[in-house]
C-alpha cells in the first residue's frame, strides 16, 4: 500500500472512531435526561449529637427483636410491613420531643437504630 493510501485509511478510521465516540456521548446524555439522578430524601428530623446519644443509651439495652440485615436504612426508604416497629421509651420522648411519635427498629447486623415516621413508615433517621 502506498503512503498516500495509508494516510487515507488512517484518516477514515480516525473519523469513524470520532463519530462513534460522539454518538455514544449523545446516547449517554440522552439517558441522563431520561433518567435524572434522584437526590436523597431530606431528613424529616434533625437531631443533635446529644439527642442521638440519649436515644442510643435508652434503646441499646432493650430486649426487642432485631430486624434482618436487609432492612432499609436509607433516609426516605419505605419500611416493609414485615419489619416490626417498636415505640421509643417514654424517657426518650421526654428528652427528645421531635421523636416522640416516631417508632424504631434495630438492625441485626450493625445494631443501627432506625427511626421511622409512623405516618408513612419511612426511614426518618439512622443512629449508628
Amino acid at each position: 500500500m502506498a503512503i498516500g493510501q495509508y494516510r487515507k485509511v488512517i484518516l477514515v478510521a480516525a473519523g469513524l472512531s470520532l463519530g462513534v465516540t460522539l454518538s455514544s456521548q449523545k446516547l449517554l446524555r440522552a439517558e441522563e435526561v431520561n433518567n435524572p439522578v434522584v437526590p436523597p430524601q431530606p431528613r424529616t428530623i434533625n437531631l443533635t449529637q446529644e439527642q442521638r446519644f440519649t436515644i442510643k443509651e435508652n434503646v441499646k439495652d432493650l430486649d426487642v427483636p432485631k430486624a434482618p440485615k436487609d432492612a432499609p436504612e436509607t433516609i426516605g426508604d419505605s419500611v416493609p410491613a414485615n419489619i416490626v416497629l417498636h415505640a421509643l421509651p417514654s424517657e426518650v420522648g421526654a428528652k427528645v420531643s421531635q421523636v416522640r411519635s416516631h417508632m424504631f427498629f434495630i438492625k441485626e447486623d450493625n445494631h443501627a437504630i432506625v427511626l421511622v415516621s409512623p405516618n408513612d413508615r419511612r426511614v426518618a433517621d439512622v443512629i449508628r
